[in-house]
């Protein structure tokens, strides 16, 4: 995985809560998904002080911050997240829950074509299947 684009400490902190978030969502926490988080991590080029305090960052300021980035980093953010979502093979309903929620709150779903957006009625159908 690699960005073109650069994000601030705070940015790189925003990302590493929300994957955090995700990761943790359907309380099971896979080897495939610890993977991906590193390669994204690395290509953000997040150092060992931006994920210790993004471990620490609450979710609030997280949203906020990527709802601040501009389009183009809001379009990273949302690959990154909805990737790690599907890093396990597994699309759990909390995860598809929070794939929504964070799209609505930080403004990624306005941003995004709707060709881009996978509906919420197909997350559903699609975790429902894994349970």
């Amino acid at each position: 995985m690699e960005f073109v684009m650069e994000f601030t400490p705070t940015e790189k902190q925003a990302v590493v809560s929300l994957m955090i978030g995700i990761i943790e969502a359907d309380g099971w926490i896979d080897e495939e998904e610890i993977e991906f988080a590193d390669e994204v991590l690395d290509a953000i080029e997040c150092t060992d002080e931006d994920f210790e305090l993004g471990q620490d960052m609450p979710l609030l300021p997280a949203l906020v911050t990527v709802r601040r980035m501009t389009d183009e980093q809001k379009e990273a953010v949302a690959q990154v997240i909805s990737a790690t979502i599907v890093a396990d093979r597994i699309i759990t309903l909390e995860e598809a829950a929070i794939f929504d929620w964070v799209s609505e709150l930080t403004g990624i779903d306005d941003i995004l074509d709707d060709d881009q957006i996978i509906p919420q009625e197909e997350l559903n159908d699609l975790a429902s299947e894994a349970d």
